[in-house]
């Protein structure tokens, strides 16, 4: 009887041996690869590293290591160096995942084989839940003929950019932040701060010599415009406060409008001001480091930049400019790409690098680490889940920090409780936001037929346009943007702006 009882408490026993297996197995979406043997992936992104990196990462790792016998090391450069060197780091076998992103021709590099192209077959395969919650129009958005080059973020809110000062500058200077209404209000401000900059050390506007100055404000959002392509050679605009609708006839390049002309002659008479810093084309400290610093006066960000800036900067009070807004304004939801991860050729473990990214990606635990820090230090969460707020030890973990760099984000992510002085604003940009069929430009993936002609003129348009940004020019200016214009046109854009136009009438046709 014993026998029997024995056997029996062993069956059961292994029953729920076997029932936790399956559980387990059923709960890992990877466990029908074959992950025996160990790799450890390396991922370079641009930014600085936050402070409480490595005990995060030790974490995910942990977690990581867990489920696909992966874990991954990343590599920070500052963003002025990522950008110089970046094709350095695709033709390197040192790494498996790598950045890329508008800014940085993304679409260039994959046209001249800077990142490994893969198809869905391969998606589904080793990144099973990206295939399941990625947003399908970014799907688009990575496709150069057959193949998927990168993954983006999966997340695609509405906010709009204002500037920000700290309360002892306004102070300083006698104005009150709601005095500040529109931009000749701020230049009042800035050029007070001009004026004292030789003995404070404080400069109006100081940040890395790659900071896209001309997407932030002063050429799109000041003249209203919605645009596709930004900051790239093939950047085009559209004005969306005519009154009439979109047409693809309608879209300008960018360089061929009068309001680029009058934003490149701003900034020179802002450089002339003293508003930059006279070596600002060299430096690679980031603008909202000096902020925090107190070397630079103001920044442009969103409210939730500003959420966290109120939080996080203790000797001082941030403050929230709205000065850059009209009654003209709007928003709108546009492409997912902003930055993703694409695979180097050379690199030895593109399968198992995309299962760690589908990790990071999806696995709740690894994610939210990775995202957002630890829960109760980095971030604390509502009751319901659905909004975050800093926690007391957000400073050494940053959102933002890691998962916009590393495309980890979702549309499903918590959302970020703002401070009732900031929340406004964001309530105000949002009831500002226009349907998609606005400016339907939205999933297209331009295939430029003019591939030699549009490697020359990046190669200018990179040449050029931090110099244009930030006034470097002076009083050659109108005369550097006419030869660029030339040199360009000398090179073929008007076919490649043609080009442009014609496909993007047959996938908005595609669409309907």
């Amino acid at each position: 009887m014993k026998r029997i009882l024995a056997l029996v408490l062993a069956f059961a026993l292994l029953l729920g041996l076997c029932s936790f297996a399956v559980a387990e197995e059923e709960s890992n979406p990877w466990s029908d690869l074959d992950l025996s043997e160990y790799k450890e992936i390396n991922f370079i992104i641009p930014g600085n590293k936050p402070t409480a990196f490595d005990e995060i990462l030790g974490k995910a790792n942990e977690r990581m290591k867990e489920l696909i016998n992966t874990t991954v090391n990343f590599d920070f450069v500052s963003y002025g160096e990522f950008g110089t060197k970046l094709s350095l780091f695709l033709s390197s076998d040192d790494y498996d995942l790598v950045y890329g992103a508008y800014w940085l021709s993304f679409g260039d590099y994959v046209k001249n084989g800077g990142y490994k192209g893969f198809d869905w077959d391969f998606v589904e395969k080793y990144m099973p839940m990206t295939a399941k919650t990625q947003a399908p129009t970014s799907w688009r958005e990575m496709k150069f003929g057959d193949l998927y080059y990168g993954i983006t973020n999966s997340i695609n809110s509405i906010s709009a950019n204002g500037v920000w000062t700290r309360q002892s500058i306004l102070d300083k200077y006698g104005f009150q932040a709601e005095d500040i209404k529109n931009d000749e209000d701020l230049m009042q401000l800035m050029d007070a701060i001009a004026a004292d900059t030789s003995s404070t050390g404080v400069y109006v506007f100081n940040p890395q010599g790659t900071y896209p100055l001309d997407t932030m404000y002063w050429f799109t959002g000041k003249n209203h415009m919605m645009d596709v392509n930004a900051g790239t050679a093939t950047w085009m605009v559209w004005k969306y406060n005519t009154g009439k609708e979109f047409t693809v006839e309608d879209l300008q390049w960018f360089a061929d409008t009068d309001e680029y002309r009058q934003f490149c002659l701003l900034m020179a008479d802002f450089y002339k001001r003293g508003y930059f810093p006279a070596s600002v084309i060299s430096n690679d400290t980031m603008v909202d480091d000096n902020f925090t610093a107190g070397t630079s006066a103001i920044t442009f960000g969103s409210p939730s930049g500003m959420n966290n800036l109120l939080q996080t900067i203790t000797n001082d009070t941030p403050v929230f400019l709205n000065c850059l807004w009209d009654d003209e304004s709007v928003t709108r939801r546009g492409n997912y790409f902003v930055y993703c991860v694409g695979f180097p050729p050379k690199s030895q473990n593109m399968e198992r690098a995309a299962v760690a990214l589908d990790c990071m990606k999806n696995d709740p635990i690894v994610n939210r680490l990775l995202v957002f820090g630890i829960e109760g230090r980095h971030y604390t969460l509502s009751e319901d889940g659905k909004y975050y707020n800093l926690g007391p030890e957000a400073a050494d973990y940053p959102y933002f920090a890691i998962g916009n760099n590393a495309a980890l984000q979702h549309d499903s992510d918590p959302q970020q409780a703002l401070h009732p002085s900031v929340q406004k604003y964001q309530e105000m940009y949002e009831a500002a936001e226009v349907p998609a069929d606005t400016f339907p430009i939205n999933g297209f993936n331009y295939q430029c037929n003019y591939e030699a002609e549009l490697s020359a003129v990046t190669a200018l348009f990179n040449e050029y346009r931090f110099s244009f940004c930030f006034g470097i020019f002076g009083d050659q200016t109108e005369a550097k943007l006419d030869e660029f214009i030339n040199q360009c046109k000398a090179m073929g854009i008007e076919d490649i702006i043609q080009d442009y136009r014609t496909q993007l009438a047959a996938y908005i046709a595609e669409q309907q």
